[in-house]
């Protein structure tokens, strides 16, 4: 009888661990939903994609759309100089994969974000006086810097790939700016592709890869690391630029596991997306995540299958549904898809949205 009891005590005390434990995470996980849903955003701030006939003074700094495009852009500058010290360009600054030079009166020292920040000087011979004009032609894996001062040319090939908000900003400098613009003639295309680093055109082991190769025309903006708040920021910036036909939406990987039930975070901001697109009249294409080892996406995708709208079906195209890669799919990491993956991951694209092969740019007449 005592040994009865004893066990009773033991199972109690353990079912009141459980229950605590799964309540206490309900409580977070509904605490989130409630900040999200009835704590008042801040507005978005949303930049233009250029700014013409302005004055840069000394500590003034200006920024055009936000954006993680890493490939085929160009950033542009031209004014007449007052007076020059110091001036510095780039798209994103200390964040990851995020580039910019500082320009003085010797040197034009690059900067960039990688795992480490690096830093690359180059002498130059400018003499910073009246006209200048600064390219910077990112195509998808380099880069050309190109400053015309007067009758005198400096052309650098450099590693600048570029994140977030293009901006200029005066350190002791005074420019009359004719221009200053972000260029980039996806955005007039009938695709958008949203996502995160499994979204990059310029790798073998990404999906974009395979498609950006065959010619096909889409808009292609993932930001490494992403979650869906950085895109709705992006995607909401690009809709001031052009209203594509179709938008695919692949975020979900960092915004958490499904633990005990689906992402409220991802929730949240994919309402604000279905939203976006039913008032502008955008065919919405959802995608399922696939799991992976520290990181459960079935919540995610069970709600996907059931949501009604279209989507391709990423997970299955690697693995069981329930985090198992089929062999050769997963990188070492084991979060990311080998090439083998994201050839597999391409292919079902294809297959669930072949609409990709007709998209043409819009006709928009690109910047």
């Amino acid at each position: 009888m005592q040994t009865n009891k004893q066990t009773n005590t033991i199972l109690l005390v353990i079912f009141l661990c459980i229950t605590f434990i799964v309540s206490f995470n309900f409580r977070c996980e509904l605490g989130r939903v409630l900040h999200f849903g009835t704590k008042q955003e801040p507005e978005l701030k949303l930049f233009e994609k250029n700014r013409n006939n302005f004055v840069l003074k000394n500590g003034d700094e200006y920024k055009l759309i936000n954006s993680a495009i890493k490939q085929d852009y160009t950033i542009f500058f031209s004014g007449n100089i007052v007076n020059f010290d110091t001036l510095v360009i780039g798209k994103g600054i200390e964040k990851y994969l995020s580039s910019y030079l500082l320009i003085n009166h010797d040197s034009i020292i690059f900067n960039s974000v990688d795992n480490v920040k690096k830093r690359k000087a180059y002498k130059h011979y400018l003499k910073l006086k009246n006209s200048l004009s600064i390219n910077i032609d990112r195509k998808l894996d380099s880069t050309i810097v190109t400053i015309i001062n007067e009758k005198d040319t400096c052309k650098i090939t450099s590693d600048f790939v570029g994140m977030n908000n293009p901006f200029i900003r005066s350190m002791g400098s005074l420019i009359n700016v004719d221009k200053f613009e972000f260029i980039c003639n996806d955005y007039y295309s009938d695709v958008y592709v949203f996502g995160d680093s499994y979204v990059n055109c310029a790798s073998p082991k990404r999906w974009p890869y395979y498609l950006y190769n065959k010619g096909y025309t889409f808009l292609c903006d993932g930001l490494p690391g992403g979650k869906s708040i950085d895109s709705y920021d992006f995607i909401s910036s690009a809709l001031t630029v052009h209203k594509p036909k179709y938008l695919i939406w692949c975020l979900g990987m960092n915004d958490g596991s499904d633990k005990p039930e689906t992402s409220p975070t991802w929730k949240y901001y994919l309402d604000k997306v279905v939203y976006l697109c039913n008032k502008n009249n955008i065919t919405l294409i959802l995608a399922t995540v696939p799991s992976v080892p520290t990181i459960d996406n079935t919540g995610k995708n069970k709600f996907v299958r059931e949501s009604g709208y279209r989507y391709i079906e990423f997970d299955k195209a690697v693995s069981d549904s329930k985090g198992n890669w089929k062999r050769g799919m997963l990188s070492n990491d084991g979060v990311h898809p080998a090439e083998m993956g994201a050839k597999a991951m391409a292919e079902q694209l294809l297959k669930d949205f072949p609409e990709i092969k007709n998209s043409r740019y819009s006709t928009h007449s690109p910047d």
